[in-house]
């Protein structure tokens, strides 16, 4: 058994020896050196390349199809390959089958050897309807280096020279390319960097010739990296495979954090890797920048999510020069992918670069706001968000008012003794002469009782008819009452009516835009998603009121006051979302708001603990003392009236009332109750263990956390900017496809003929520090060529009227 199991180990470590070793290592490693690396250093000293051309035409051509002119092979089969070597990483709980059927493969039946090979491609390509313009996904791929003779990561011999990226391996791809053109999309055939092309690697080596050879000897411009190295962090885990098509399928939910998320696309990779020469070269050869990667993502979101200056040079290349004079220029924005409105519909647009920036979860973005962003949303602002701010707010302020005369209006002392007839006729027996009271609850509310009632000798002669169910629907008392009644109705009737309004304009809203977009839209705006829920708190007060007589209880009239009291308070939150505008202002709501979801949050969930914890602890006490103190004085327990904690609620809201600064009659009870008992030390043990643990350290922590909040939002000077913006947007959304058209129109112009694609213009003067490296060297060479042709026709000209003289 045991020779048995370490041969098994012994063969283990041969196969993966032979895998860690492939053959084209022999001859260019991953370390600098190879049997190639020193004759095309001797090629490049001699400049005789004759020897190295030999070489590569004799040795290389066994590990390629067909000497070099490839072969082609199923999707679905390489897609196999990576999804083998992903489970192979993964723990059997992990590992996912692909998806879908591959169907049968028909170049089984067909020879691709021989000179009719590119007619054989052709054909295929009719055969399965693949388009001309390349917008269906082709089941096959064309592959050079054999997939068994593969580096560990699925490259081949170019790919582990671009891998190093000195300048004698830059050469020798060249070499390598120029003898076998199909190895210039030959891509990676791994899990971690499949799709990974010539041109991706000459474009992360920041080398713009080398993009530039590869361009010129047909590298696929529009080539795909689907690597899990590629792949935002949070997306890794949901990689699954399609044996129909070639790209991944990911997870929707995304924060699209990777340091090597660069969105598949050579020219997004040129824009997050900051290249803009690469980036020059590949829009002159005709780069789309609004292709999508699997994530939805063009180069300008992805320029956005890396927060790279790269973002300001994608849009001056995109822009329009409309006028010039001196420094100052006049450009002309596209609004395709940075407004949040679309041109043609007025639907909103989630994808826009003003949309990720708002509502993404990270503030390193918020600086992106200062430049075009920062003007478009202040010519927003302008054109229709102050006034419909201000419309929306003078509603809502007509809506308050209405809802707090509803409120102050009712005949709150007739709901008080109400409720106190039905309290004397459940609990107690009243006696008008001697005021005297069979009691069945607690003697200090009786005592305060009868002390209201003395002083208010006239509604005594009412609480007869007060015990009548008549007085349980009062608040339908609006005539023969006085002015106050007539004003209640009047209001009430507005607020219900503007209730429903606001009610359906929501629902056409959800229908318009949909369930998750309109949630999305409403929760970054606690005190909206506030205002919302009064609209469903005001219709449940209409069943409550209509059903006030129906039992002889006073649980409608309760529930009809409950409901009624939220909602005025969930109301008056509202102002906050107004607030948030105001430049003074919408730091401190924010403050309050992340105050509340985070610091608040965590410490009463610590604090819970300890509040349970102590508060039975304290009640055990209690009790123990109380049980001693009425055996000595031979009574019941239950006659017993100064324990402050007869029950474990109660025990809990005492030691809260302790933790806020109330501690001396809780103590002064203690050492009363539990005089000349073990149970006094104990109980003084627990009090000094709480103070310390709860009322000096948990107190001082949450003061320390509410104000690290304070610093970390008060130092952020651009998160108004982006509270600003939300309320902006939010407006926006309000608004029917329609007006924001016609909103559109009022900020931006036509691109050329078509009316329908616009722009936003915008008035700059050039800076010197607004610049890049780049640009102030350009105008340097500008000005030093002005120079140079000035001193020449200067000298032209001196030497013009020399020769003059000379003749005359």
């Amino acid at each position: 058994m045991g020779n048995a199991e370490s041969s098994g180990q012994e063969g283990d470590g041969i196969r993966k020896q032979q895998k860690a070793t492939p053959k084209l290592y022999h001859y260019v490693d991953m370390y600098g050196g190879g049997e190639l690396i020193p004759q095309m250093k001797h090629a490049k000293t001699t400049g005789d390349s004759s020897i190295i051309d030999e070489f590569i035409e004799t040795k290389l051509k066994d590990f390629m199809y067909n000497s070099g002119k490839g072969k082609l092979v199923a999707v679905a089969e390489l897609v196999k390959i990576r999804n083998k070597e992903r489970n192979a990483m993964l723990s059997a709980l992990k590992r996912k089958k692909g998806k879908g059927k591959s169907g049968p493969n028909i170049l089984d039946e067909f020879q691709q050897e021989g000179e009719n090979q590119g007619d054989f491609k052709k054909a295929l390509k009719l055969l399965e309807g693949h388009d001309r313009r390349g917008k269906s996904e082709w089941k096959y791929r064309e592959v050079t280096w054999k997939l068994e003779e593969r580096g560990l990561m699925g490259e081949n011999l170019v790919g582990v020279c671009l891998l190093q990226g000195t300048a004698v391996h830059n050469q020798l791809a060249m070499k390598l390319i120029k003898a076998y053109p199909k190895l210039v999309n030959d891509i990676f055939i791994s899990e971690d960097y499949y799709g990974l092309s010539p041109l991706h690697l000459a474009i992360i080596n920041e080398d713009p010739a080398m993009v530039l050879f590869l361009l010129r000897h047909g590298a696929n411009i529009n080539q795909r990296c689907y690597g899990a190295f590629f792949c935002p962090i949070d997306q890794k885990s949901s990689r699954t495979d399609s044996l129909e098509h070639e790209y991944v399928d990911l997870g929707l939910k995304t924060t699209y954090n990777g340091q090597m998320y660069f969105g598949e696309y050579p020219l997004s990779f040129a824009a997050c890797i900051n290249q803009s020469d690469c980036y020059r070269i590949l829009i002159a050869k005709h780069a789309d920048p609004n292709h999508k990667d699997t994530n939805g993502n063009t180069v300008l979101h992805l320029a956005v999510i890396h927060e790279l200056p790269m973002f300001e040079q994608i849009l001056k290349l995109e822009a329009d020069v409309i006028w010039m004079y001196g420094d100052v220029s006049s450009y002309a924005y596209p609004l395709a992918k940075l407004d949040t409105i679309n041109q043609e519909t007025g639907e909103l647009n989630e994808d826009s670069a003003l949309s990720l920036i708002v509502y993404g979860e990270s503030t390193k973005h918020l600086q992106l706001l200062d430049g075009l962003l920062g003007d478009l949303l202040q010519v927003k602002w302008e054109s229709f968000g102050r006034t419909r701010l201000a419309i929306s707010f003078g509603c809502y302020l007509f809506f308050y008012i209405c809802t707090f005369a509803a409120f102050m209006c009712r005949p709150f002392t007739t709901s008080f003794w109400a409720f106190a007839a039905k309290y004397l006729n459940q609990t107690d027996t009243f006696d008008d002469d001697s005021l005297s009271f069979n009691k069945t609850a607690n003697a200090e509310t009786i005592t305060n009782l009868i002390a209201v009632i003395k002083a208010n000798q006239t509604q005594v002669e009412k609480l007869g008819q007060l015990l009548s169910n008549d007085y349980s629907c009062h608040y339908w008392w609006y005539f023969g009452h006085g002015w106050q009644q007539h004003l209640r109705l009047v209001a009430e009737i507005a607020v219900l009516l503007m209730t429903i309004f606001q009610i359906v304009d929501d629902a056409m809203d959800i229908h318009s835009s949909g369930r998750k977009r309109w949630w999305r839209m409403l929760k970054s705006f606690p005190a909206k998603v506030a205002y919302k829920i009064s609209f469903i708190l005001i219709l449940l007060i209409i069943p409550f009121r209509l059903m006030c007589s129906l039992t002889s209880t006073m649980i409608m009239l309760f529930f009809d006051n409950a409901l009624s009291l939220l909602a005025v308070l969930l109301i008056s939150v509202h102002f906050l979302f107004y607030s948030r505008a105001v430049k003074f202002i919408g730091p401190f709501v924010l403050m309050i708001y992340t105050i509340l979801s985070r610091d608040l949050s965590r410490f009463f969930l610590i604090y819970a603990i300890f509040l349970i914890g102590f508060s039975q602890s304290f009640y055990i006490i209690f009790m123990s003392c109380n049980n001693q103190r009425a055996k000595y004085q031979n009574v019941t327990v239950s006659n017993q009236t100064d324990d402050i904690l007869n029950h474990p609620m109660e025990a809990v809201m005492r030691i809260f009332i302790m933790t806020i600064g109330e501690f001396m009659v809780f103590y002064r009870k203690m050492v009363v109750l539990c005089d000349k008992t073990m149970m006094m030390y104990i109980g003084k043990i627990m009090f000094v263990i709480y103070e310390l643990f709860v009322s000096v350290m948990q107190l001082n922590l949450l003061i320390a956390m509410m104000g690290r909040t304070y610093d970390l939002i008060s130092g952020t000077q651009t998160e108004w900017k982006r509270q600003w913006a939300q309320v902006i947007l939010m407006l926006e959304f309000s608004m029917n496809p329609k007006s924001r058209l016609s909103a559109l129109l009022k900020y931006s112009r036509p691109i050329g003929i078509d009316k329908r694609e616009r722009a936003f213009v915008v008035v700059r003067k050039t800076t010197q520090t607004a610049l890049s490296k780049k640009e102030k060297c350009e105008i340097y060479e500008q000005r030093m060529r002005e120079k140079r042709r000035a001193l020449l026709k200067r000298r032209l000209k001196a030497l013009g009227t020399e020769s003059y003289t000379e003749t005359k």
